[in-house]
């Protein structure tokens, strides 16, 4: 709970009660604005006290509903723990790519020797002349 803090007008005018002395210096007008402004100072103590209590209920009713939001996220992910059919799918579709991948490019191609016989310059296709043979 927040503590109200008093300035020092609002201190004097709660421990001073006018002695008979008081009384017959100030006028009843004078005593009757007084008598008004402890009703309004008071009015305005409970009013602070109204607010510092229904911010702190609020305060403990937003700590609550995180806390239910943070069992039921937490029960939502022990429910859903297993892969979804659209995961489950991903994983597979991934599985054969990977498996197709390792067939057609991992293994090591026999290389079949092609012997090679020169061409004439008649049969390629370059252009040029015979200076080129």
């Amino acid at each position: 709970m927040v503590a109200i803090t008093r300035d020092n007008k609002t201190q004097v005018l709660f421990n001073s009660a006018p002695g008979p002395e008081e009384h017959q210096k100030l006028s009843p007008k004078q005593l009757k604005r007084m008598e008004e402004h402890k009703v309004r100072e008071a009015n305005k103590l409970a009013k602070r006290r109204s607010k510092v209590i229904q911010k702190e209920r609020r305060a403990a009713e937003r700590e609550q509903k995180e806390a239910k939001r943070e069992q039921r996220i937490q029960e939502e992910c022990k429910e859903n723990s297993g892969l979804s059919a659209r995961e489950m799918g991903k994983k597979e579709r991934l599985a054969e790519e990977k498996r197709l991948f390792a067939e057609e490019f991992l293994q090591e191609e026999t290389v079949t020797h092609v012997h090679h016989t020169k061409k004439s310059a008649y049969d390629s296709n370059r252009i040029g002349g015979t200076h080129m043979c």
